[in-house]
């Protein structure tokens, strides 16, 4: 199953999840405010009416009673208002249960049962002590029709009470149930839903983090160097794919190192003068002890020698020298008039003659190759002064550059002409080194790169990689720089490409 499925899967599992624990608790809140609702808005005000009736009917029998005994017409008046009060109290109950069967049957028999104690009760009673026959009245009483009547209303009533009472006492019910179910949802829904995120967690380490961690293991054993370490991983189709092209890419590198091993090999047999031209040329970086960090790279434009060739000598005095040099041509002519020159100027570097006196020996003694000249960078790093000095033949100016963008970039411009056998003049530039920056030396081959468009690579797009460092180290600056020289120029083997970078140890 590809991880694609597997995470949509897993998305719709949750998805779906929270969309069932959501429902279930909007339903469970719609039934809790539909039964709070129906409490306090209707069973609530309906018990108050309900006892409302009842206070009616007590000041209807009370003012007759009173009137019945004593003839005294002011105690009608309570009377009359019982009946106008139950009559506009039955009639908003009816109002507000219209459509309930039970309530509308409770209502009509509360209604009959007053019509009735109003008829056979209380007016003949009222009837007769109004027309002066006391004794009639008082007769009508005894007999106990009104009182039965009224009890009767009361008894209904009293039933309309109840279904009112045990109508709320269900819905309270309801409710204390309903809240307890979404009590019971919600915390099932958090534990289930923290169930789920940990169950994701796991599931996506196992199909996601485990396989690219196995993949990245293997790729940086290959990038270490062990390029006979097989880059297979076992796990989600797509994982699985990016390490089969990994290993495609390995074994596309094994293969080509392989020709150029036999190519060198060939080389080595059949052109011994070349290989060790090509040897001699190669740069041998001194050790950490110098107090400095170095990182260089040659691309040569033809074949395996370059004009370009760089080198770092450790003086005497703990200062290191670093050379840049670019002849003029390609090939094993350009390469010969190469290493006359590094051999000249790297002895004289090794001795106590300072630096003026060592680059204007070397560069006096013209090559018998007149047509050749050369171009020549020579920094010299002091780690304790944290000072740099520099002698530049013609070469484009060297770049100190620091980790803060804020401050500005230093070039190490020209102090005199190209080499050949009829320049001289020299001079000696000084410069300060901070902790944090970093010295990058690019031969016309990188700044000269040029894209589709004739736009050169130049200086900015030097500083522009720099800026974009992630690490700030030396082989970092110069395996970025040889990266973007790669996308950007149309031919990069037009020129030899030389990119040397220096920092402080420890920076």
């Amino acid at each position: 199953m590809s991880l694609r499925v597997r995470l949509v899967a897993l998305f719709a599992v949750l998805v779906a999840f929270v969309a069932s624990a959501a429902f279930a608790v909007t339903a469970a809140l719609a039934r809790v405010e539909e039964n709070h609702t129906l409490v306090m808005d209707r069973l609530q005000p309906a018990a108050v009416d309900s006892r409302a009736l009842l206070v009616s009917l007590i000041d209807q029998e009370t003012g007759q009673r009173g009137y019945v005994l004593t003839g005294d017409l002011t105690f009608l008046d309570p009377y009359r208002e019982g009946r106008r009060d139950f009559a506009l109290q039955l009639a908003e109950m009816r109002r507000k249960f219209r459509g309930d069967s039970e309530m509308q049957r409770a209502l009509d028999a509360v209604q009959r049962s007053a019509t009735r104690w109003h008829r056979v009760g209380a007016e003949p009673e009222i009837e007769a002590r109004s027309s002066g026959d006391a004794a009639l009245a008082r007769q009508l009483v005894r007999a106990g029709l009104g009182k039965r009547a009224f009890d009767d209303v009361r008894d209904r009533v009293s039933a309309l009470q109840a279904i009112i009472d045990h109508r709320t006492e269900r819905a309270q019910e309801r409710d204390h149930r309903e809240l307890r179910t979404l009590r019971i949802v919600v915390v099932g829904s958090r534990a289930t839903v923290l169930v789920l995120l940990v169950a994701s967690a796991l599931l996506t380490r196992h199909w996601v983090l485990l396989p690219v961690q196995r993949l990245r293991t293997s790729m940086r054993e290959v990038a270490a160097g062990r390029l006979e370490h097989e880059v297979a991983v076992e796990g989600p189709p797509e994982v699985a794919a990016i390490g089969r092209d990994a290993e495609a890419m390995r074994r596309r590198i094994v293969s080509e190192l392989e020709q150029a091993r036999s190519a060198t090999e060939a080389l080595t047999q059949h052109s011994p003068v070349v290989a060790g031209l090509r040897r001699e040329l190669s740069s041998t970086p001194r050790p950490m002890a110098s107090g400095l960090d170095v990182a260089g790279m040659v691309l040569s434009a033809e074949g395996v020698l370059a004009g370009d060739w760089w080198e770092a000598v450790q003086r005497p005095d703990g200062s290191t020298a670093l050379i840049v040099a670019d002849v003029s041509g390609h090939g094993a002519e350009a390469g010969l008039v190469a290493l006359r020159f590094k051999q000249r100027i790297t002895a004289l570097l090794d001795s106590e003659i300072d630096v003026d006196s060592a680059f204007r020996i070397a560069a006096t003694r013209p090559d018998e190759d007149v047509e050749r000249f050369l171009s020549c960078l020579l920094v010299v790093i002091d780690p304790g002064s944290r000072q740099v000095s520099w002698v530049n033949a013609g070469h484009p100016p060297a770049l100190l550059v620091s980790s803060d963008p804020q401050e500005p970039v230093v070039e190490l411009a020209p102090t005199g002409p190209l080499i050949s056998a009829v320049t001289s003049g020299w001079t000696v530039g000084t410069a300060p080194m901070g902790e944090r920056d970093l010295l990058l030396v690019c031969t016309d081959g990188v700044l000269e790169a040029r894209n589709t468009a004739g736009e050169e690579f130049g200086e900015a797009g030097v500083v522009g990689v720099l800026r974009g460092l992630k690490r700030w180290a030396p082989e970092e600056a110069v395996a970025e720089c040889a990266e973007a020289v790669r996308r950007f120029a149309v031919d990069v083997r037009r020129d030899d490409v030389t990119c040397v970078a220096v920092a402080l140890s420890g920076s």
